[in-house]
């Protein structure tokens, strides 16, 4: 698709008059055409907000990841490489979760670091309990399995009992033995 648009008005007026596929299409023209970073972080932006939408949590988080690098500032950096953790996050690729999620964390200072650590727990929380309502145990599990291992000491035991329970729901009895010997210690 030829993109004659220059700036980020023109990008926005021709948006309007488009569906959504129309628009993902002719974003991804204006990223590959256009030299502008600001055009370019728009249309990432832009593009990122329509796969979520459409539940094409990868290509969303790839976008959010060039938002991220394309920042100014550190708060930025910063919110972007959150939103991507989350998208990774619902996308199941919990490895570029936490890659993403370590960027953010070098971009801020002490308290912003103590803030996304309570959102990340928060995000992995949230996902894991909206598994478990679409009975995806195994989906699940996986995240509970990650929890146990950065939750702080007090909330472990919650955590425990729920990958119990998982286990024992989806048949894993040698790790459903192991943990339940573990709990009762």
């Amino acid at each position: 698709m030829k993109v004659f648009e220059k700036t980020r008005a023109e990008v926005e007026a021709k948006l309007k008059m488009m569906s959504d596929f129309l628009k993902m299409e002719y974003l991804e023209s204006c990223i590959k055409q256009n030299t502008g970073l600001d055009v370019r972080k728009y249309c990432n932006q832009q593009l990122a907000v329509l796969y979520e939408r459409r539940s094409m949590f990868s290509e969303a988080a790839r976008n959010m990841s060039s938002v991220a690098e394309m920042a100014a500032t550190f708060s930025e950096k910063i919110q972007a490489y959150m939103k991507e953790t989350e998208l990774w996050v619902k996308a199941a690729q919990y490895d570029r979760a936490d890659e993403a999620f370590r960027k953010a964390m070098a971009s801020g200072n002490a308290r912003d670091k103590e803030e996304m650590k309570k959102a990340i727990l928060g995000l992995y929380k949230k996902q894991a309990e909206e598994y478990e309502k679409a009975k995806r145990n195994s989906n699940a599990l996986k995240i509970y399995e990650k929890l146990v291992e950065i939750v702080p000491e007090p909330e472990k035991m919650a955590i425990r009992q729920k990958l119990l329970g998982l286990y024992k729901s989806l048949g894993k009895i040698r790790e459903f033995t192991v943990l339940q010997g573990q709990l009762n210690r």
